[in-house]
């Protein structure tokens, strides 16, 4: 059959099947067609940093037949995201080297390529990279780069992949196929689309002054270029937030020379523990999922056996991660809306850790007493031609204090309601009804198979997503160990739903040349 043939026989199966143009009306057909004039499929991946070009990597890897996948990413930094766009060498990653393999079945392909660039790292890593070596995150970024050239490269002809610097603003669902609209008015026909969203903006602190983040001295993103940009070296900076992005800038202003007090502030006022480099063969005792109240009994009593074999907790927690989803999944809503409020703040700062040569970093600034860590909730700002007050009310006592500072950058990390959130495609989806917040403001609904569920609770046959998205459905999901295999087991997911719908869509143009030809 010639291709104007083929044209129009698709046309007319096309034709046969629900045009409602409402998408709410018409949500998603139980048998999708193929939105082509060939049997040519096209995936877009929205985003472009660690899970998106993961998810890229492993459609190129996986893929046997003709496919052309669009990689969207506004920004010019492909396959680095925020965290692996520092080009800082004291910002490490703070998971060491043997544990950072971009694919599930090849633990040390990390390891392997940081090995191989050698003599570029000489000078900042004068000793190599080894399994417990701590690199600057700018190598990871460039790894992933690699990643993704690679599985380029060797994919089979008819598997395209297609860089595209842009921003989706849009997606509908049709009859035909899936519509994906960018911000330089491009359209893409698609047949799925992966979410790879990355990290939001960060939210304000609720405050009696909120006019102050209209102010050049509040910097409302660590992330931003001008975080630190013409801070005098003896001015005093305050920073919202005391996890792993409030580091980076501690580090950052050490570096530099900085000689002014740097304040944090945070609800509790703790910092992330250390990572101890130490080998480990504990074995835990299977935890069961169960209460909030008898888990946290289990994992304490973990802890003293660890200790009595002359381990610590770190070896109980990291035990913990291959169950930690599994864990969290069976607590009740409840439960973990009280996990959340009362033991996150303490699970963040033993399960995230510093690579220990920026834990030295933070002592030694820490016990000089230039940095300086409250306990507290910014109540206030006043602010003058020199600088401005902060009022903090302190966690643990009844009068408030007020600091003086010149500068004030938010450390509290990206945003994650999704009710709240104003990205416009975020705004599209969630006024389609196709994306849904979760109940704990951590991302967004998902099927146990990555699909988004939208508001009547069913899971999209086109749209799927993968990384912080997922947190509040699987709690551990931001780090590139759970990454690489959601991203892996999504690419297979996806291939093998598009030979089943090309099948299907064969079966039918058959069954048509047997009535009308």
């Amino acid at each position: 059959m010639d291709n104007l043939q083929t044209a129009k026989t698709i046309a007319l199966l096309n034709n046969a099947f629900d045009r409602s143009s409402s998408i709410k009306s018409y949500r998603e057909s139980a048998s999708p067609p193929l939105a082509a004039t060939n049997l040519s499929q096209a995936i877009a991946i929205v985003g472009g940093g660690c899970s998106g070009s993961l998810v890229a990597a492993q459609l190129l890897r996986q893929a046997t037949t003709p496919l052309t996948i669009y990689l969207i990413e506004r920004s010019p930094r492909l396959c680095q995201g925020v965290a692996y766009s520092t080009q800082a060498d004291c910002h490490l990653l703070n998971v060491p080297a043997g544990k950072m393999s971009a694919f599930p079945d090849d633990p040390n392909h990390f390891l392997d390529w940081a090995q191989h660039q050698k003599h570029s790292l000489a000078e900042i890593l004068p000793d190599g990279v080894q399994t417990n070596t701590f690199v600057p995150r700018k190598l990871y970024g460039s790894y992933l780069r690699s990643v993704l050239d690679e599985a380029q490269v060797n994919a089979p002809v008819d598997v395209r992949l297609e860089r595209c610097q842009d921003e989706v603003v849009a997606i509908e669902l049709q009859p035909e196929g899936t519509t994906v609209r960018l911000q330089s008015n491009r359209i893409l026909q698609v047949q799925k689309v992966v979410l790879a969203l990355g990290n939001f903006p960060f939210s304000h602190p609720p405050v009696q002054t909120p006019e102050f983040y209209s102010s050049s001295r509040y910097i409302g993103s660590a992330w931003s270029a001008r975080a630190l940009r013409g801070l005098n070296s003896h001015q005093s900076i305050l920073l919202i937030g005391s996890s792993l992005t409030m580091v980076d800038l501690a580090i950052a202003l050490q570096q530099q020379g900085h000689q002014g007090k740097i304040h944090v502030v945070s609800r509790h006022g703790l910092l992330p523990h250390r990572h101890e480099v130490k080998s480990s063969n504990l074995r835990l005792v299977k935890l069961e999922p169960q209460p909030l109240r008898g888990l946290l009994r289990q994992v304490r009593q973990q802890v003293r056996v660890a200790a009595d074999r002359g381990q610590d907790w770190r070896t109980v927690v990291d035990a913990l991660r291959p169950a930690t989803q599994e864990l969290w999944q069976a607590l009740s809503l409840r439960e973990q809306r009280q996990f959340l409020r009362h033991l996150r703040a303490y699970w963040d700062i033993h399960r995230h850790r510093l690579a220990p040569h920026v834990a030295d970093g933070i002592d030694a600034i820490l016990h000089s007493g230039q940095l300086v860590v409250h306990a507290g909730r910014i109540q206030a700002y006043h602010e003058d031609s020199s600088g401005v007050d902060v009022t903090i009310r302190q966690r643990h006592a009844l009068e408030n204090i007020t600091l003086r500072v010149s500068r004030v950058v938010n450390c509290t990390g990206p945003a994650s309601n999704y009710r709240k959130l104003q990205h416009p495609l975020v705004v599209n989806l969630r006024s389609l009804g196709l994306l849904c917040p979760d109940e704990l403001a951590l991302g967004i609904k998902t099927a146990p198979n990555g699909a988004l569920l939208n508001d009547l609770e069913e899971a999209s046959k086109y749209l799927y997503t993968l990384g912080s998205t997922r947190k509040g459905e699987l709690w551990e999901s931001v780090a590139v160990p759970e990454i690489r295999t959601q991203a892996m087991n999504l690419a297979q997911e996806i291939l093998s739903q598009l030979e089943v719908e090309a099948n299907l869509y064969l079966e039918r143009i058959a069954s048509y040349l047997a009535w009308h030809i």
